[in-house]
C-alpha cells in the first residue's frame, strides 16, 4: 500500500510516539516497547520522534545510543517537548484525588484542545509521519485522523474512563470522540475499555524492561553486604507528594533496608534513595524481596514479572487502579492496604517479613517468558503496520 520508498538516508520510516505527561509508568513501558521495536526492525531504518512533557529528560537518558548498543546505527531517535494530557490532580499531602482542582485544570486544558490538535496535525504533516503511536494522549488520534495518518493506541486505560468517577459525563464527550478516532488499539493487562480501534484491537498482558542481572547483584551486595536483611522497594510514584515521609514507622524495621525514589526526602539509616539520574529502576525492583507501591501499571508489572510479592495501596476510587489490581495473577502474593495502614505498617519480626517473601522464594530474577512474548507481539504488530502505512 502506498508508493515505493527510495533508499535515500532521509527517507526513513517516520513514527511519532506520544507518551503521557502523567507519572513515569507510561514512559517506562514505552521505553520497553521502543527498545524492542528498534531491535527487531531490520528491514528499513526508523526515524522515531518521541513526544512528551515532564518525563522527556528521563526518556532522553533511557534511549540514548549508549543505552542501546545492539540497535542499528541507521535508526534515528529525536525528542520533542509537548503537552499531552491533564492526568490526575491529587490533594496536597494525600493520595486522594482533588476533584475540584482536576475539574478546573481539565476545563482549561480542554479549552485548548482544538488548538493543540491543529498544532499536531501540522507537525505530523511537516515531518511526513507514517505512523502515530500514543500512550495514551487523546490529541494525536484526532490530529492523525485529520492528516490521513494511521494511528495506534497502547494502554491499559484511557483518560475517558479514568475520569468517569471524577467528572461529569457530558464533560467527557470530546475525549470519547478523540479516542474513537484511533485506528488500532493494543490493550494491556487490566484494560477495561470500550472497543477502541476502528480497524483492529488486540489484547496483551504484562511486560517490563529487562533487568541487568549483574547490576542487580551489585545493588544487593551494596545495600546488604551481609545478606542478613530484607530489601524492600517502596515506590508510591513521583506524582504523590507527602510532607511527612520521614515520620512513618516503617523505616524503623531494623531487619529491612528500604529503597525509595529520588523525590522522597527521607533521612534514615535504613532508607536508600535511587540516584536521581538512574534510569533503570527495574534493577532495584529485581534486587528487592518485597515491593510496596500504589497500583501504577509500571511498578506492578515489574513486581509480577520479576516475581516479587506486592503490598499495594488500595485506592478504590481510581478506575485504573481497580482494574490493574484485578489483573494481578491469582497465584501472585498480593496484600491490599489503605493509606492509613501503610503509614502504620511495620515489618519488625523475621516471621512477618518471611511470610511475605517465602511465597515467592525460589522463582529467581529472570523475567517470565510471557513478558518477552508480549513485547515481541507488540513490536511485531507495529512492524506489520509499518509494512502497510501510507507515505504522506
Amino acid at each position: 500500500m502506498g508508493r515505493d520508498r527510495t533508499k535515500l538516508h532521509e527517507d526513513l520510516i517516520t513514527i511519532c510516539y506520544y507518551i503521557s505527561d502523567y507519572g513515569y509508568g507510561h514512559a517506562t513501558r514505552s521505553i520497553a516497547i521502543i527498545r524492542t521495536v528498534l531491535e527487531r526492525h531490520h528491514d528499513q531504518p526508523i526515524r522515531l520522534i518521541v513526544n512528551c512533557g515532564k518525563a522527556l529528560p528521563f526518556l532522553i537518558d533511557s534511549l540514548q545510543k549508549e543505552m542501546l548498543p545492539w540497535i542499528s546505527n541507521d535508526h534515528r531517535i529525536e525528542f520533542r517537548s509537548i503537552f499531552s494530557d491533564t492526568g490526575y490532580v491529587l490533594q496536597h499531602d494525600s493520595i486522594a484525588a482533588d476533584i475540584q482542582s482536576l475539574r478546573q485544570q481539565y476545563n482549561l486544558d480542554m479549552s485548548l484542545f482544538e488548538e493543540r490538535v491543529t498544532q499536531e496535525q501540522k507537525f505530523l504533516l511537516g515531518v511526513k509521519a507514517q505512523l502515530v503511536i500514543s500512550d495514551i494522549s487523546p490529541i494525536p488520534f484526532v490530529a492523525a485522523q485529520r492528516a490521513g495518518i494511521e494511528s495506534l493506541g497502547i494502554s491499559n486505560f484511557t483518560w475517558y474512563t479514568a475520569y468517569q468517577d471524577m467528572l461529569e459525563k457530558s464533560d467527557l464527550n470530546t475525549l470519547r470522540a478523540a479516542y474513537a478516532q484511533m485506528d488500532h488499539f493494543i490493550s494491556l493487562a487490566g484494560c477495561a475499555e470500550p472497543e477502541w480501534g476502528r480497524k483492529c484491537r488486540i489484547d496483551t498482558g504484562f511486560f517490563c524492561r529487562q533487568p541487568d542481572l549483574q547490576e542487580v547483584e551489585r545493588i544487593r551486595t551494596e545495600l546488604d553486604p551481609t545478606g542478613q536483611r530484607k530489601i524492600i522497594f517502596f515506590g508510591l510514584g513521583r506524582s504523590i507528594q507527602v510532607d511527612h515521609w520521614s515520620t512513618m514507622e516503617l523505616w524503623d524495621s531494623e531487619q529491612c533496608i528500604f529503597i525509595v525514589s529520588s523525590n522522597m526526602d527521607i533521612d534514615h539509616p535504613n532508607v536508600v534513595q535511587i540516584p536521581d539520574q538512574y534510569t533503570e529502576s527495574q534493577n532495584y525492583v529485581a534486587a528487592a524481596d518485597l515491593v510496596i507501591t500504589k497500583p501504577g501499571w509500571g511498578t506492578v508489572c515489574e513486581a509480577i514479572e520479576l516475581a516479587k510479592p506486592l503490598i499495594l495501596l488500595n485506592r478504590s476510587h481510581f478506575y485504573e487502579d481497580r482494574h490493574t489490581i484485578a489483573a494481578v495473577p491469582s497465584d501472585h502474593p498480593l496484600y491490599l492496604m489503605s493509606w492509613e495502614e501503610i503509614q502504620q505498617l511495620t515489618l519488625s519480626t523475621e516471621d512477618e517479613i518471611g511470610q511475605l517473601h517465602d511465597a515467592q522464594s525460589g522463582k529467581g530474577l529472570s523475567i517470565h517468558e510471557r513478558s518477552s512474548s508480549t513485547l515481541v507481539e507488540i513490536a511485531d504488530y507495529i512492524q506489520n503496520l509499518l509494512q502497510h502505512v501510507k507515505v504522506v
